[in-house]
């Protein structure tokens, strides 16, 4: 039976993506459809729109495809993991052959971006980023005291502070089976970004010079067809769900231009220089931390230039 030996764990709006994307077209990995199974990471709860498996057969048989001989990499890529108690813990002792990559981005950035991506959804009904990150405060104590099952997608303070998700992520994963990337480097120089990543791999260069990105900023077309599609009726849902891993499982080709039909690019709105400041001023203790565990300058991301 063929079991993932890679995963990609994060960050969300950081990359993961394109990164998985790229990875995928390789004849020499295999990468599970969904890529974000989001099996091993309930403590968070599971938005209504996510293809989870239901069952450990269900997960495995994500990898049922995959050939060993063939695929060096077996993978998925759930960008929840990372801020999970405990994906990373399960994943490292269940899969103690795996490695695991994570990708950081400048927090306030992923804050941004993020409430987009949860308004697409549906999740998010704020439209007004700003007034969205004044309610962090009661939406995390609210999140905290109900702990029922709700997903924790809206709480973009504590899905950007990425020192403590490290941390973690350091103490349970061996260094030589760890690798985190810094989304400025892949942006300012893709191809040895790329060429890295490979060698940890343990995986040739595929010549790839083609970086362009993907699941880029995007709204919906036709917002009532696509939250059918994403939170359909509960008795319907099972028969939706049902469809789109059939379409996810035997053609690509038509899930993207679905996606094509379905969504249309939406430029994200600039942050204003006043927000930024405030954004930034609170992520930056958790950007200290950040330096030190990374051994790393990170002075962009807090807004002291670059």
């Amino acid at each position: 039976m063929s079991t993932p030996n890679f995963f990609l764990i994060g960050a969300p709006k950081c990359g993961t993506t394109a990164i998985a994307e790229y990875l995928a077209e390789r004849e020499d990995v295999f990468f599970s459809k969904p890529k974000e199974p989001l099996f091993w990471c309930s403590d968070l709860g599971i938005e209504p729109h996510a293809l989870r498996p239901e069952t450990q057969a269900e997960y495995d048989a994500l990898f049922a495809a995959a050939d060993p001989a063939r695929h060096k990499i077996i993978g998925e890529g759930t960008t929840s993991y990372l801020r999970s108690a405990q994906a990373v813990s399960t994943c490292a002792s269940r899969y103690p052959e795996a490695r695991f990559v994570a990708i950081l981005r400048n927090p306030a950035d992923v804050a941004h971006a993020f409430h987009m991506e949860q308004l697409y959804t549906g999740l998010e009904t704020e439209q007004d980023f700003a007034a969205a990150w004044q309610d962090q405060a009661r939406r995390e104590a609210e999140w905290d005291a109900a702990r029922d099952g709700r997903p924790d997608s809206l709480l973009y303070r504590r899905i950007a502070a990425f020192s403590p998700q490290i941390e973690r992520f350091f103490e349970l994963v061996p260094a030589p089976r760890r690798k985190v990337i810094i989304y400025d480097d892949f942006r300012d120089d893709p191809r040895a970004v790329w060429l890295d990543l490979l060698s940890f791999l343990g995986l040739p260069d595929d010549g790839r010079t083609d970086f362009s990105p993907r699941n880029a900023a995007h709204a919906q077309r036709f917002p009532r067809l696509s939250h059918f599609l994403l939170a359909p009726p509960r008795p319907l849902a099972p028969a939706v769900r049902t469809l789109r891993l059939a379409l996810l499982a035997r053609d690509s080709k038509l899930v993207a231009a679905l996606k094509g039909f379905l969504n249309v690019k939406r430029p994200r709105p600039r942050l204003d220089d006043a927000l930024r400041a405030e954004v930034t001023a609170w992520f930056r203790p958790d950007v200290e931390r950040l330096e030190t565990l990374l051994q790393r300058d990170l002075s962009a991301w807090k807004g002291e230039g670059g």
